[in-house]
């Protein structure tokens, strides 16, 4: 079973993430994923996300990137708007099943408080997830060189990233692993 399917409290684990993305004033939720995914469209779907169908699996996180941008970018074509240089955009790994609204919207805020800059939160002075960034370092993701990640944006802006403390220790928690996924379920047990 796709992890993103996987039951957390109750939930599934994109659901737990759209949701908190809702709550937090997020409207537009895209979700990159596979051409045979059609489980995992049904409830990205379900949940008020908006699935981008690759044409084949994308074989790294950098090609989900890639595709989700130029959804955005054809989308704001189509519409004839122009979107600011430092308009900002959440980058979030779908496997990070318990960040909240609260750290979302603490994000958010530093974003139009410093507009232009990278946003990244850390918890206990360790970086984690969502990273916001601004619309100028999405127009640079064809310069990533061959073999590099996204955070070779994050590298080449290092003066530009702002790092804020959050209260969860969320942004730090993915689900990798059939261990992380036992961690968590034994977290809901508990409450």
């Amino acid at each position: 079973m796709p992890k993103l399917l996987l039951d957390l409290g109750g939930q599934t684990v994109i659901a737990r993430l759209l949701a908190a993305l809702e709550r937090a004033g997020v409207a537009s939720r895209l979700v990159v994923i596979g051409p045979e995914d059609t489980e995992l469209r049904a409830e990205i779907e379900r949940c008020g996300g908006r699935a981008i169908v690759a044409a084949t699996p994308p074989p790294e996180m950098l090609t989900s990137i890639e595709l989700g941008l130029q959804a955005v970018a054809d989308d704001l074509a189509t519409a004839c708007e122009v979107v600011e240089p430092d308009a900002a955009w959440f980058l979030i790994p779908a496997d990070h099943p318990v960040i909240d609204a609260e750290t979302i919207r603490r994000l958010l805020e530093a974003a139009v408080e410093n507009p232009g800059r990278i946003i990244v939160p850390t918890y206990k002075g360790r970086r984690g997830h969502p990273t916001v960034f601004a619309w100028k370092h999405a127009t640079e993701i064809d310069g990533v060189p061959p073999g590099v990640g996204f955070n070779w944006i994050v590298k080449q802006h290092a003066a530009d990233v702002l790092e804020i403390a959050v209260p969860s220790a969320g942004v730090l928690v993915d689900l990798d692993t059939p261990e992380d996924y036992e961690r968590l379920r034994s977290l809901w047990r508990q409450k």
